[in-house]
């Protein structure tokens, strides 16, 4: 019979033998590589390492022969060094357009045969479709050489002209009521109008219950352009001199601390008839008369007295007769 002593010895024994059996060897990773070797029925690799091995000069060779490179600028891609072409972060978008990354948007028809200028032998070409009311505002199409309003015509022609600016070298503009020293709220229509002339509005964030301002603060704005509204009597239908104009004029720009803001140093402060403000069809010629204050080099052969005279005539079936807006020569 067994003594318990020596039972639990002999027990002790066992476990310590189970615990030292034989185990599987697990080696390293296996890749598929090497699964579909063993499933073949052909060698396969001990060690665990990848099935790619190093060739002459360094270069690896994977299981179909070809030879590889590591691209230098990323530890987990490789490119072929004798590929035929190389495709660049970006690469793939030729065309810029309005808000796609730097770079000016192309013309319609620039866009169109971009592919061909990049590749002389390429087999397809760009093209760009717009809507017909579109191609008829900007003169596109074969049948809208013009476009049928002076109010579609002026109205593309801002949106053309004006999409061309980068944002870096569009102007901030100071607008100032008929009242002194009280400009405008974001949600005014003279706030959306200087924003379709392609500038910005330095009052954007001021409240609605703060918009009177002091001279210092239009001066540390340091505006690119001042616009000041006045009433009918000043500029607008039935005006015939811009003697009460030039008064307002003169005041605005001897005002403390202004002689070194841009718009005074460049000559760019607008004196503008309410009335402008009364009608869209008003509202386009202001817009094309600021437009041209901030950038003159892009509406040169525009004339904005014949804006007017188009606009109004096209709408009330009458030329206007006074004087709209003044404003010195450029400096």
């Amino acid at each position: 019979m067994i003594k318990p002593r020596c039972f639990r010895a002999l027990l002790l024994l066992l476990m310590l033998l189970m615990l030292t059996g034989c185990r599987a060897r697990t080696g390293g990773v296996r890749y598929p590589s090497e699964t579909a070797s063993r499933s073949a029925g052909g060698p396969a690799s001990d060690t665990g390492t990848s099935a790619a091995e190093e060739g002459p000069g360094g270069k690896e060779i994977d299981e179909t022969g070809e030879r590889t490179q590591e691209n230098p600028e990323s530890s987990r891609k490789e490119y072929d060094e004798d590929a035929p072409a190389e495709i660049l972060a970006g690469g793939d978008s030729d065309v810029h357009t309005p808000g796609d990354g730097p770079g000016m948007p192309l013309e319609a028809a620039e866009a169109a045969d971009r592919v061909s200028r990049l590749n002389d032998g390429a087999e397809e070409t760009a093209t760009e479709t717009v809507s017909a009311p579109e191609a008829e505002d900007l003169g596109v199409s074969e049948d809208a050489e013009e476009a049928d309003s002076a109010l579609k015509y002026y109205t593309a022609l801002l949106e053309d002209r004006l999409g061309t600016l980068f944002e870096c070298k569009r102007v901030y503009v100071y607008w100032e009521t008929p009242s002194d020293r009280v400009t405008v709220h974001r949600s005014s229509p003279e706030h959306s109008l200087i924003l379709d002339a392609g500038a910005y509005d330095v009052s954007a964030r001021l409240l609605e219950e703060n918009l009177r301002v002091d001279d210092g603060w239009v001066a540390r704005k340091d505006p690119g352009v001042i616009v000041k509204a006045v009433e009918s009597g000043v500029l607008g239908t039935g005006v015939t001199d811009v003697s009460r104009a030039e008064t307002v004029f003169r005041e605005m720009v001897s005002r403390k601390g202004w002689e070194g803001i841009a718009a005074v140093k460049g000559g760019r402060v607008l004196i503008l008839s309410s009335q402008l403000l009364e009608a869209p069809y008003l509202t386009v010629a202001a817009e094309l008369i600021l437009a041209k204050c901030a950038y003159p080099e892009l509406f040169a052969d525009e004339d904005p007295d014949e804006a007017i005279a188009l606009l109004c005539t096209e709408a009330t079936g009458k030329a206007p007769e006074g004087i709209f807006y003044y404003k010195t020569e450029d400096k």
